[in-house]
C-alpha cells in the first residue's frame, strides 16, 4: 500500500477489530471510495481477518496443561519475597511500622524543657 496517509491504515485495523466509532468508519469508507490502493488493501485485510476467524480454536485437556506446568523449572524465589507476595497487606503494614517505630523511639530520646516543648540540639554554626 503506497497511500501517503498512514492514518487510514490505523483506521482499517480499528474497523476490522470492531473498535472504531461510527465517525471513524464513515471517514474510512469515504477514503476507500476515492483511493483504489487502500480499497484493495482493506479487502485483503478483511479476507485475512475472516480466514482467521474461521480457524478452529483447539481445546487442550487439563492433563496437557498439568504436564507442561510439571516440566517447568522449580521456582527459586526467596522465602521472604514469596511470603510478601502472598500477604500484601501485612507486608505494607510491616514496611510502614518499622520507620514509624524509629520515629517514635527517636522522639522519646529528645530532651524536653519544663513546658514540655521538644528541644532539638543542632550542632554547627548558626547565624
Amino acid at each position: 500500500m503506497s497511500c501517503t496517509n498512514k492514518k487510514y491504515l490505523s483506521l482499517m485495523n480499528k474497523v476490522l477489530d470492531e473498535e472504531a466509532t461510527e465517525r471513524e468508519k464513515h471517514e474510512l469508507y469515504e477514503h476507500l471510495d476515492s483511493c483504489n490502493e487502500c480499497r484493495v488493501h482493506f479487502n485483503e485485510l478483511t479476507y485475512s481477518t475472516e480466514l482467521l476467524r474461521r480457524l478452529a480454536h483447539p481445546q487442550l485437556s487439563a492433563a496437557f496443561t498439568k504436564s507442561v506446568l510439571d516440566q517447568l523449572p522449580a521456582e527459586k524465589r526467596h522465602v521472604i519475597l514469596r511470603w510478601g507476595s502472598r500477604h500484601p497487606v501485612l507486608t505494607a503494614v510491616a514496611i510502614c511500622a518499622v520507620p514509624m517505630s524509629l520515629v517514635v523511639i527517636g522522639a522519646r530520646h529528645q530532651t524536653r524543657d519544663k513546658n514540655d516543648y521538644v528541644l532539638v540540639n543542632v550542632s554547627g554554626d548558626q547565624t
